[in-house]
């Protein structure tokens, strides 16, 4: 699959991710039109389709400069845009801070050690230490 310069296509199982990077408005907005058409194309020549409803578009943001809004589409359809998503098990948002993955792993965290207090009256610490590796430690890596 041919995509544009600066453009940077990540696969993983049945999700297709692309980064695109310009400090040029202009060339951005191209690369992305580009990239999109480029990539329907590819996925109907492999007799594969593209779920709008499952596509988001993420634009990180500095500070300092004005985000892009340009509405992305494909075949008419417009892709929403997030300000958070998940990639791979993180949470990433578009300040590319950890407030957002720290913020939907926290109560999974605190229902793991509700868990394991729970039980360690009842459990050999051997046992703990399993139920902490299969809880908490799956969560935390």
């Amino acid at each position: 699959m041919a995509v544009p310069y600066k453009v940077i296509p990540i696969l993983f199982a049945d999700d297709t991710s692309i980064i695109i990077t310009s400090p040029n408005t202009c060339e951005l907005q191209k690369a992305i039109s580009t990239s999109i058409h480029q990539l329907t194309k590819w996925f109907q020549e492999n007799s594969l389709s593209l779920n709008v409803s499952k596509t988001y578009f993420l634009q990180f943001r500095n500070k300092n400069l004005n985000n892009l809004h340009t509405p992305v589409t494909l075949d008419s359809n417009f892709i929403i845009s997030a300000n958070h998503i998940k990639f791979l098990g993180l949470t990433i948002n578009d300040s590319m801070t950890w407030k957002s993955h720290i913020d939907a792993i926290l109560p999974k965290l605190s229902s793991a050690c509700f868990a394991i207090r729970s039980v360690k009256p009842y459990v050999s610490q051997q046992s703990l230490k399993t139920i902490y590796y299969a809880y908490f430690h799956a969560i935390m890596s």
